[in-house]
């Protein structure tokens, strides 16, 4: 339906005709006046635009045609192949601030997408609920249905799992590329219409180039772009990051189709985000741009980590060191918090490709550098099971050990290489009885976690195990203080809010004594639980007398 424009018009000099009709043209929406709209004699229009005044106006004119009457103008369809922790979040967020884009997440798992459809979304992430709500039903859809909108789509956005390889060629250190490579050959085969090919997935470098070559030898006349747009989401703050990101990163080849592709890309993004952040690469510093970025902020944790080993045994306070250190500006305070160690989906696995990567490039002593950044890590959680066991007269067998927070960090819902599930397994390698409690990972997730071998959580949830045998020794409850109920020691492994707010004293009334508190993100303050009673082990903080001469590592 045309827009009508209603304008007044003021007398003026001859000289300034025709500068309204000029003015009007270039106002509003798309919508514009027809150079064979009927016109007032010169000396009727106002003249210039910037000098408008309040005058009487001596007559009332309107414009009546829209260049929509003859050019229909289709939405734009975007297609995301993955409903998961990245896709998700992502396009509820596209079709929040792109109304006129019509935006499908889809996925093989009918569960997952029944979930998406559902009040229970299948991933917790501050805001998210509410930006999903608001736009499923009108330009967010969610369906089962890949291959109809793969078809329909224009730019399709390929966020699949790519696990670490268990076997074969590369396997504990290269991406197994198996369902990139499907999702690749699916587009391929579904397609009748050019196509934009979004890498949205963390993949090695010149990914790109084979999932290229894929398209075109398939193509049937079809033209395929391959762009790489990585994501830098946080989860937690996931919502947040994408309203207003440090940057949003292009990458595309140097040829005049793909510019072209990297500017309609661009454009969307353009539509809540300022374009000085929009940055524009080929497509291999794209891709090692995602991975040097994880590498580098999972380097900043074992740093302070390995210093916190070192405050421990000389009695310098961590958190003192890392402010310390954070206020060079060269620095900066981020990523600088001690604790029990990294997780999450992204920094091992990202570190392992890297690796990987630089061994067949033939860089081994850089391969090398960034083995120590997981070696560090692993090496802090162990020498965290190993301070619970010595402090507790060097074993935990038979003993309840409350577990606080099984997610990788506070405000998700993501287990996945979360430092709780190493601890675990190892405080259950000594016959420890664990009682876990986390406000946002079911009973379930935990089982399948501790069950689980090594990598398995990659890969889509229906190859997982689909009913992990439980682990006897671990019981999961939704409350902390059913959890901490006649238990000997408390470990804390999220650092979520609540943890800080518990009371404390009636946790110890309530426990084996002496009453034990290993502090893994330093959350509590060891002052106050000292007062009470507990022993505590608060990572890089002075020791207790109890603990000094204990051994930090068996």
């Amino acid at each position: 339906m045309p827009v009508w424009w209603v304008g007044a018009t003021y007398r003026r000099t001859p000289s300034e005709s025709g500068s309204l009709f000029k003015f009007l043209r270039r106002t509003g929406s798309g919508h514009y006046l027809s150079r064979r709209t009927p016109l007032l004699p010169p000396s009727f229009y106002t003249g210039n635009e910037s000098s408008y005044s309040r005058r009487r106006p001596s007559l009332l004119f309107l414009s009546f045609r829209s260049p929509l009457r003859h050019k229909k103008i289709n939405m734009v369809k975007i297609c995301c192949i993955g409903a998961g922790y990245v896709g998700g979040p992502t396009m509820a967020v596209i079709a929040l601030k792109c109304p006129s884009i019509e935006v499908a997440v889809v996925d093989i798992s009918v569960a997952r997408i029944a979930a998406w459809n559902s009040d229970q979304l299948p991933i917790y992430e501050p805001g998210l609920e509410d930006i999903v709500k608001q736009c499923r039903g009108k330009n967010l859809s969610f369906s089962s249905d890949v291959e109809k909108h793969v078809c329909e789509a224009d730019i399709i956005f390929v966020s699949v799992n790519t696990p670490t390889k268990t076997r074969g060629l590369g396997a504990g250190k290269a991406a197994d590329l198996t369902y990139w490579e499907s999702a690749a050959r699916m587009i391929a085969d579904v397609s009748k219409s050019d196509k934009i090919v979004v890498e949205k997935s963390t993949v090695p470098v010149k990914t790109a180039e084979a999932i290229e070559k894929i398209l075109t030898h398939n193509s049937k006349g079809i033209n395929y772009q391959i762009l790489s747009n990585p994501e830098f989401l946080a989860e937690g703050t996931a919502i947040q990051d994408l309203f207003n990101p440090d940057r949003v990163l292009i990458g595309g080849r140097e040829t005049p189709e793909g510019r072209k592709a990297v500017q309609a890309l661009k454009e969307v993004y353009a539509n809540w985000v300022s374009e000085d952040r929009i940055i524009t690469t080929n497509l291999w510093s794209a891709e090692l741009s995602k991975l040097a970025a994880n590498a580098f902020l999972a380097q900043r944790i074992s740093s302070v980590n390995a210093i916190s080993a070192l405050c421990e045994a000389t009695g310098a306070d961590v958190s003192e060191v890392a402010y310390a250190v954070g206020k060079d500006t060269r620095i900066g305070p981020k990523f600088l918090n001690a604790s029990v160690g990294f997780g999450g989906s992204c920094f091992q696995k990202d570190i392992l490709n890297l690796i990987y990567i630089c061994e067949c490039n033939g860089l081994p002593e850089v391969a090398n550098y960034w083995k120590q950044v997981i070696k560090i890590n692993d090496y802090q959680k162990n020498r965290f099971v190993n301070r619970v066991v010595a402090s507790m007269f060097n074993t935990v067998a038979g003993k309840k050990i409350a577990v606080l927070g099984f997610a990788f960090k506070k405000d998700t819902g993501d287990t996945r290489e979360t430092p709780a599930i190493d601890v675990c397994k190892g405080l259950l390698g000594d016959k420890a009885k664990i009682c876990i409690y986390d406000p946002q990972v079911s009973e379930d997730q935990i089982q399948r976690d501790l069950a689980m071998n090594k990598f398995d959580w990659d890969h889509p949830i229906h190859l997982q195990p689909m009913s992990p045998t439980a682990v006897k020794e671990v019981s999961v409850t939704w409350d902390a203080y059913e959890a901490t109920k006649g238990a000997h020691g408390i470990c804390i492994l999220t650092e979520w809010d609540e943890f800080k707010k518990l009371d404390y004293a009636k946790i110890y009334q309530s426990m084996q004594k002496p009453a034990f508190i290993f502090d893994g993100r330093n959350v509590v303050d060891p002052v106050k639980l000292r007062e009470i009673g507990f022993i505590v082990y608060s990572i890089g903080k002075p020791l207790d007398l109890w603990l000094k001469d204990m051994p930090a590592v068996a």
